[in-house]
């Protein structure tokens, strides 16, 4: 097995400028020999990556398991604690666009059913952002409340009647 180096960021790098993510971004793509390309923006402090290619499918299995793996690698090597940083946000084709507008579609259908049966229902584990987007979908929703429960990757959201 042929031993490959390891990706440093040097302190120049660690700069986060927009061109130094991207380039950042494509040379771990190309060192997990994926077919991706990939292009940046920044907005309002916010650098958004966009990743589109062959593999696609792969970046997107298992609720985008390893999309939201390689953002948040990207966020800890960038970070550098500045108030106008706002974070890297890791998208492929508007997936991120698709999966808020199936959180939200899920938490209205979710609470329709915890008011109709005066059960609690949980729903499966989610990253952060994705509990986030739950809650505020139900926030304005009468006759429910949410909970987050749990560690780690294994955290849900618990609707209950209110």
């Amino acid at each position: 097995m042929t031993e490959v180096p390891i990706i440093q960021p040097s302190p120049k790098t660690r700069e986060r400028s927009t061109p130094t993510v991207v380039a950042f971004c494509r040379e771990l793509i190309a060192r997990l020999q994926m077919d991706l390309e990939a292009d940046g923006k920044d907005e309002e402090g916010v650098l958004h990556i966009n990743l589109t290619g062959a593999d696609r499918s792969l970046l997107l299995s298992n609720t985008a398991s390893l999309l939201n793996n390689i953002e948040y690698l990207l966020n800890k090597i960038f970070h550098l604690g500045r108030d106008d940083v706002h974070g890297i946000v890791l998208d492929s084709d508007q997936y991120r666009k698709h999966r808020e507008a199936e959180l939200v579609l899920l938490a209205k259908m979710a609470s329709e059913k915890v008011i109709s049966l005066h059960k609690p229902l949980s729903l499966q584990p989610m990253i952060p952002r994705e509990r986030r987007i739950v809650h505020l979908a139900l926030a304005g929703i009468e006759g429910v409340r949410t909970e987050s429960n749990g560690e780690g990757d294994n955290r849900i959201i618990t609707i209950f009647p209110s």
